[in-house]
C-alpha cells in the first residue's frame, strides 16, 4: 500500500506500507532508569543526566520575518483600496488587482511553511535520536505520569 501527500511547502511525500521480517533485538544491558519529563529540560534521568529541550527559535524567527513582510504589504494594499473608496474613484482597485501583493503572499506562505517544516523535521529527528539512544542503553525505562 502507498499514500501520496502534498505538503504546504510544495513537496510530495510517498509513504509505503511493507511487510518485513522480525527486527533484530538489542542486547540486554541490565540497566534501569527513570525519566522525569520537565519544562525547562526535555528529560531528566534518575542518574542526573539531563537532555535539553529542542531549540527551534532560529526557524521560528525566520517564519515570523516572512509573516511580518506579508502583513506589512497587505496593510499597505488595504490602505490603497480604502483611499480609492474614500476618494470615490471611478474604477476603485480591489485586493485582487495588486499582483505584486499576491506574489508576495504566495512566496510568504511557502517560505513560512518551509521554515516551519524544517523546525518540525529537526525536532522529530532530535526526539528519534534521543529515544533510540535510551532504548539501546537501558532495559527498563520508567516515565512519570503527570495525570
Amino acid at each position: 500500500r502507498y499514500t501520496v501527500l502534498l505538503e504546504p511547502t510544495g513537496k510530495y511525500y510517498l509513504s509505503l506500507q511493507v511487510e518485513i521480517s522480525e527486527p533484530e533485538k538489542y542486547s540486554l544491558t541490565g540497566k534501569q532508569v527513570g525519566i522525569d519529563v520537565g519544562v525547562a529540560d526535555l528529560a531528566i534521568l534518575s542518574n542526573e543526566l539531563k537532555y535539553p529541550s529542542f531549540d527551534s527559535s532560529y526557524f521560528e524567527k525566520k517564519a515570523k520575518i516572512w509573516q511580518k513582510k506579508y502583513s506589512r504589504r497587505r496593510h499597505l494594499v488595504k490602505l490603497l483600496v480604502l483611499q480609492d473608496r474614500n476618494k470615490r474613484v471611478l474604477c476603485p482597485r480591489s485586493l485582487e488587482s495588486f499582483t505584486n501583493w499576491q506574489k508576495a503572499w504566495q512566496k510568504a506562505q511557502k517560505s513560512k511553511a518551509k521554515y516551519q517544516a524544517k523546525a518540525a523535521n529537526q525536532r522529530r529527528d532530535y526526539l528519534h535520536k534521543l529515544t533510540t539512544h535510551l532504548v539501546k542503553q537501558y532495559d527498563v525505562i520508567a516515565i512519570e505520569d503527570l495525570k
